[in-house]
């Protein structure tokens, strides 16, 4: 293998190849090879000096990593950094990485990717055109991860084209709807009983999130100021509810009305007698639990002394046994040879009333052989539930942070998928009956249904009313929580347009009201025909 200004030349199957020996900022030496000209191998080794000397040097045998290990290290990282990422988030990260990004590009060295490669691969995904995004906003994270590690010079995957979202129209309850929601919700399986009207209703007249509703506990609401603290929230990750922090990582207080407000202090007398009930309950069976796993204990020593016993008793019968027995053959000994009888036989009588006061052998097998199926039962018994005592503890621990809303049967955080497949569905399928019945009853068309109603869609409800009521923007994006005023803007764009409508009537009352040399007066000049011989009909 030759070389010359640091190019050399070696044979493989496939013919020869050129391999480029180059500097690194350290003055170590690198080398990289499999170029199929001098050309490119010159390139390469040209751009390597002036990467160098701009101080952008991207050292290539970094970039023989895989998509894989880098994906790892930029997840270790990402999870590291507790207060930088969500747990929902993460979850969601880890899960897009596992299922979509590993097993299409995970064996791929991340310096061989191109721009091409990402784009194929995002013309191969599949699904909703929201998913498709996220997925590529995970693998251009991974990738900007490894430009910031210097193992490659630039990111593939940034302006790639993606599918774009189609803006689905927003569905706004108004006040009387919403007044109908919180009755039927109350009428759906006992909905009164356990405040769910009062959950719709919350989601309604506050903005709040999901999760933020979920995650909030009765100390939140400070019925004096009638303000809703909204400091934590409760996501639901890999089918476990957890505590996280508010979206945009800012806490803030949001107003609630006083209707709301007073029928939220009813509801918190209730959860209070409620959570006594609750946490006595759950004592009591972390008691019966404590109180089978003692049994067991019980069992399984008394186990261990019947069988101790049974030995003891096993020995002393072979002694009494061989003592008789003795006995025995001294009386008839004595008898043979005329002598008295009666030393042997009081000795013989009390050896003989000592077998007798001894427990029978078979007695005392048949109990100890019905000891392991006791043992088995109440093993059984424990190991169908394993996690049982940790998940009561667990409760324990949730109830003590008086949650303000629980689920009917958990008694913990109310889950999004149970108020509403159990409470809203119903609901709002109970409204569109009454709705058609109606106007049946009127003679009037039907009204188009609602159909179904995501808890996320009162949040838009909100958002709507508010600005019905001339809400200030930015107390409208304080009360969302959303990061900036333009965020509220832009996706509640549609409830603004009729802001356009009043601009021109407040333009067309302000220039009416003022005194103005111009007259915007119609001019009262007479609209003729045009002539036939004017010159605009000539032909050009």
């Amino acid at each position: 293998m030759k070389a010359k200004n640091g190019i050399s030349t070696y044979s493989t199957a496939k013919g020869t190849r050129y391999k480029v020996r180059y500097r690194k900022p350290d003055r170590t030496a690198g080398a990289k090879g499999g170029f199929t000209t001098r050309a490119a191998a010159r390139a390469f080794q040209l751009s390597m000096e002036v990467r160098r000397s701009q101080g952008s040097f991207v050292d290539p045998s970094l970039g023989r990593a895989t998509v894989a290990e880098v994906a790892e290290e930029w997840l270790a990282a990402r999870s590291a950094d507790t207060k930088g990422t969500k747990k929902s988030t993460l979850s969601r990260v880890r899960s897009i990485v596992r299922i979509r990004v590993i097993p299409d590009l995970g064996e791929r060295r991340i310096g061989d990717l191109t721009k091409g490669d990402v784009g194929e691969w995002v013309r191969t995904l599949e699904g909703e055109p929201e998913t498709i995004r996220k997925t590529v906003s995970v693998l251009r994270g991974i990738l900007s991860y490894a430009v910031d590690h210097n193992r490659i010079h630039s990111n593939p995957a940034s302006k790639i084209a993606q599918p774009k979202l189609a803006k689905k129209p927003k569905r706004y309850l108004d006040h009387a709807q919403v007044g109908d929601l919180y009755e039927a919700v109350n009428e759906t399986n006992h909905g009164e009983e356990h405040g769910y009207g009062l959950v719709a209703l919350t989601l309604a007249y506050t903005g709040l999130r999901w999760s933020e509703l979920a995650g909030l506990r009765i100390n939140d609401v400070d019925l004096r100021k009638r303000r809703i603290s909204v400091a934590h929230t409760i996501v639901q990750v890999d089918g476990k509810q957890i505590e996280d922090v508010p979206k945009s990582y800012a806490a803030r207080s949001v107003p609630i009305p006083s209707f709301v407000a007073e029928l939220l202090s009813k509801h918190i007398e209730r959860r209070r007698a409620e959570l006594d009930v609750d946490a006595a309950t759950l004592r009591a069976q972390l008691k019966l639990l404590a109180d089978k796993n003692a049994e067991l204990d019980r069992v399984r020593m008394r186990e261990g002394e019947l069988i101790a016993r049974l030995d003891e008793v096993r020995a002393e019968r072979t002694l009494l046994d061989a003592r008789i027995q003795g006995l025995q053959e001294d009386r008839e000994a004595r008898i043979a040879a005329g002598m008295p009888t009666e030393p042997v036989d009081e000795r013989l009588a009390v050896a003989e009333r000592a077998l007798s006061r001894l427990p029978q052998i078979a007695g005392l097998e048949l109990r100890v052989s019905k000891v392991p199926e006791r043992i088995a039962r109440l093993e059984s018994q424990i190991a169908k539930r394993p996690r049982q005592s940790e998940l009561l503890r667990e409760h324990l621990r949730v109830l003590e942070q008086e949650p303000l809303f629980v689920g009917v049967r958990t008694r913990s955080w109310l889950r999004n998928a149970s108020f509403r497949k159990g409470w809203l569905s119903p609901a709002v399928k109970l409204m569109d009956e009454r709705a058609l019945q109606a106007a049946f009853d009127a003679d009037l068309p039907p009204a188009k249904p609602l159909g179904d109603i995501e808890p996320h869609e009162l949040r838009h409800t909100y958002a709507s009313l508010a600005v019905s009521e001339n809400a200030n923007v930015k107390a409208l994006q304080r009360a969302l929580g959303h990061e900036k005023a333009s965020v509220t803007l832009d996706v509640y764009a549609d409830l603004f347009e009729d802001d356009l409508d009043d601009v021109a009537e407040r333009l067309d009352w302000k220039v009416r009201s003022l005194t103005t040399s111009a007259n915007f007066a119609p001019a009262n000049s007479r609209v003729e025909p045009i002539a036939f011989d004017d010159p605009m009909w000539d032909d050009k």
